[in-house]
Order: C-alpha cells, then sequence, then structure tokens
C-alpha cells in the first residue's frame, strides 16, 4: 500500500460538506485520504479497488500463516494423500 501524504489529511468537516469531490478525488489518484475531528486522525478513506487489494493481500497472508502453523505442527497431508484424495473425490463425481 502506498504511504500516506501529508497533503491528505483533511478534517471531517470538509469531507462532509464536499463528499462527492472526496469521491472523485479517491477515484482519481487511488490514494488514501485521512479524516481528522478534533485534530486527531479519526478516518481513512479508501477507493474500492484499494480497499479490495488490501483484503487479498490479508487473506493471502492469513493463509501463510495457517500453512506455517501446520507445517510446525506437522498436521499436513504428503503429496501421495493430497492426489489420493482427489482421486477419490473424482471417483465419487463420476459415479453420480
Amino acid at each position: 500500500m502506498d504511504s500516506f501524504d501529508l497533503n491528505n489529511i483533511r478534517p471531517l468537516t470538509d469531507f462532509r460538506n464536499n463528499m462527492k469531490d472526496y469521491i472523485k478525488e479517491l477515484n482519481d489518484n487511488k490514494k488514501p485520504i485521512i479524516l481528522t475531528q478534533h485534530g486527531k486522525s479519526a478516518a481513512v478513506l479508501l477507493d474500492a479497488e484499494k480497499y479490495q487489494e488490501i483484503q487479498d493481500q490479508l487473506e493471502f497472508m492469513r493463509k501463510v500463516a495457517i500453512g506455517i502453523s501446520e507445517y510446525k505442527n506437522k498436521s499436513f497431508l504428503s503429496i501421495s494423500e493430497v492426489f489420493d484424495g482427489l482421486e477419490e473425490a473424482i471417483q465419487r463425481s463420476d459415479q453420480k
């Protein structure tokens, strides 16, 4: 993800008064906008594509962490067990 641009820190009141402009800006430059309330960060605006990209990255990292944990705990299947399971699943689906 891109680092925050200090020029993209704006008051929440300005966002409330100019929402359409903010949405256009998000769509145009794809950079997050930090909204402040009483001088403190309150929220971050992201365009939908960037948000989905972040969600996809988090899901990938979650799966990697699970895989590492399973490997450390030796709770995984050998490649032959995986292929045997696939063959059984294919045979069951062919019988239907």
